[in-house]
């Protein structure tokens, strides 16, 4: 399930930190009622050593203009994001406490809910075309001889990545209907991408985290394909990684 918010300001603009995704994933959380919050901040939903918190949200969809430094975005009063999980009682709890709250607080400024609108899920086939409405970030974490940790990072154009983000979907899947998804597939492939002008570096809290942005070709299991609709593909999906809508074919260069 699939909602579109949309938050103004009644007194100026909206300024916000180049790197904003912590602040969003805060926001999404300071709008949970406490007991849903804890429980997916402190447990989520583990699988093996992983623990999933089974929703994703979106880039802002507004372009901000920059600062002089570079350091903040302006957005003109108002901002849009959407939110997804497969879950439909996350989604209704989100939903809800905003209609009932209307007031937040974002990077010091006073926000509302100016609007909530429910997407019309779209019709998943085998193959579909889509767009990256948040990067999309997958990768290994490596150990050296000495026992320092590196995480690696996948491109695209690596045969690692569609692999990688397909084991990613089937522990989702199996997560989520608690079946076993083997015979099942899913290959994700460039069809609108720039490893240079696609490639997305975002700074969460202290980590920072490589993904792409562009237009791709998934094939496979529908299934499959649908849940990492409502989940996100790949890694860091409850921290703005991952969203996708199908692409129509009318987006700009700069918006792929």
């Amino acid at each position: 399930m699939r909602i579109k918010l949309t938050y103004e300001s009644l007194n100026g603009d909206i300024i916000l930190p180049k790197h904003y995704n912590h602040h969003i994933q805060a926001l999404i959380y300071k709008t949970f009622t406490p007991d849903l919050a804890t429980k997916l901040h402190n447990v989520g939903f583990p699988l093996g050593k992983r623990r999933f918190k089974l929703f994703t949200f979106s880039r802002i969809l507004e372009k901000g203009i920059p600062t002089k430094d570079n350091e903040k975005l302006i957005f003109k009063r108002k901002i849009t994001i959407y939110f997804s999980s497969p879950i439909e009682d996350i989604v209704g709890n989100l939903a809800e406490r905003s209609f009932k709250e209307r007031e937040f607080e974002l990077c010091n400024k006073k926000i509302y809910i100016s609007q909530l609108e429910i997407v019309t899920t779209p019709k998943i086939e085998e193959k579909v075309i889509i767009k990256a409405l948040s990067p999309i970030t997958i990768y290994s974490t490596l150990y050296k001889k000495d026992g320092e940790k590196i995480v690696h990072y996948y491109k695209p154009i690596d045969k690692e990545f569609s692999k990688l983000i397909e084991k990613n979907a089937k522990k989702k899947y199996h997560l989520f209907y608690g079946k076993d998804p083997d015979q099942m597939s899913l290959e994700i492939k460039p069809v609108k991408f720039s490893v240079q002008e696609n490639l997305k570096i975002i700074k969460f809290k202290d980590t920072i985290i490589e993904g792409y942005t562009g237009i791709y070709e998934i094939s496979g299991s529908p299934e499959l394909i649908y849940l990492t609709y409502e989940t996100g593909l790949g890694n860091k999906n409850s921290a703005g990684f991952g969203m996708w809508e199908i692409w129509r074919g009318k987006e700009s260069e700069e918006d792929a």
